[in-house]
């Protein structure tokens, strides 16, 4: 009888055990909980990018001098031969999270050492960072810029580095790079520094005004017969003879004055700047030359009243190390022949 009950109590414990992992099994196969989608919200709101503002920057007092405001320390001086200067272009600034874009008058600095020595990079970093803040610049970033956020550039690295070049004065691909910003009671001025690429870029920024106005067939005319040459600034596809569309209008214009005027003969002669190799400029400005000819003879001009010559560079009106000065070498001269 003990035997009987004995067994009856092991089989108890059995299916009260094979019962506990049953439940166990079932609770475990349960839907997962699902967040409170109301506070799954509320945290995305939280973490929202804050945006560059420039309320957010502290006005200086202090004399910052005149543009592009910083001089390379003492033992440095300016690589002119690398270092450009803008009226209008822009430079991207990335504050840690997101970046943004300043127009206006802009400069480019490479520096060296004097003599041989050595680049001294720690030194370079040291003197325009303590400077910078003496003026009360405002470091917005320092170091590498994320990877993740260089990725956005472009698709390969081509453009990345496309746009590396046109929106950074160093390379900040490869290499750490200082944001600054730095706000006075009428200048805002961003400053890019990177001490391993020897540059800074500087903007002081400001708002596009547009400058060209149309040229009419009486004005050309009219500088013709006051100085015996006109000057023109026609648009041609990089490093080709091709007018590009944006010019026709002038081409209209140079038509239409040599058919009002039907004694006036002239000689259309290009000009290049100094970049590139002088035979290849003289080339393609005679080129450039030949084809405003031509499309002047399909605007009905007779081909007996045009020259066409080319001088490449050896005639600049202004100066090659500049943007400026190169784009108003790149010109077509309209000169009156007897």
């Amino acid at each position: 009888m003990k035997k009987t009950y004995l067994i009856s109590f092991v089989l108890l414990l059995l299916i009260i055990g094979c019962n506990d992992k049953t439940k166990k099994l079932s609770e475990s196969k349960k839907t997962p909980r699902v967040p409170d989608s109301s506070k799954a919200t509320k945290t995305s709101n939280q973490e929202k990018i804050k945006q560059f503002n420039w309320d957010d920057i502290a006005e200086s007092t202090v004399d910052i001098g005149a543009f592009p405001y910083i001089s390379p320390p003492e033992g440095m001086v300016v690589d002119k031969e690398y270092s450009t200067s803008y009226e209008f272009d822009k430079l991207e600034f990335f504050d840690g999270n997101s970046s943004f874009v300043l127009d206006g008058r802009v400069e480019r600095i490479k520096t060296e050492m004097e003599g041989d020595k050595e680049w001294q990079e720690y030194y370079f970093q040291k003197s325009i960072s303590e400077y910078l803040k003496s003026i009360g610049a405002q470091l917005l970033f320092e170091g590498q810029i994320p990877n993740e956020f260089i990725q956005k550039w472009g698709e390969d690295p081509n453009a990345i580095y496309a746009h590396m070049h046109e929106f950074y004065a160093g390379d900040v691909v490869n290499y750490p790079v200082s944001i600054y910003v730095l706000k006075t009671p009428n200048k805002k001025i961003g400053v890019q520094v990177s001490p391993t690429s020897k540059r800074i870029g500087i903007v002081e920024n400001s708002a596009f005004v547009q400058t060209i106005e149309k040229i009419s067939a009486d004005d050309i005319f009219k500088a013709i017969e006051k100085e015996g040459v006109a000057t023109l600034y026609i648009n041609f596809d990089t490093g080709k003879s091709r007018i590009k569309a944006t010019s026709y209008e002038v081409i209209g214009e140079v038509a239409k004055m040599m058919i009002d005027n039907p004694n006036l003969r002239i000689s259309i002669e290009g000009h290049t700047d100094a970049t590139g190799n002088p035979m290849d400029n003289m080339r393609l400005s005679k080129s450039r030359a030949q084809t405003v000819l031509l499309a002047l003879t399909d605007e009905d001009v007779d081909a007996a009243r045009l020259q066409s010559k080319g001088f490449g560079q050896t005639k600049p009106i202004d100066t090659n190390t500049t943007e400026e000065g190169k784009a108003k070498n790149r010109r077509v001269e309209l000169r009156k022949l007897n």
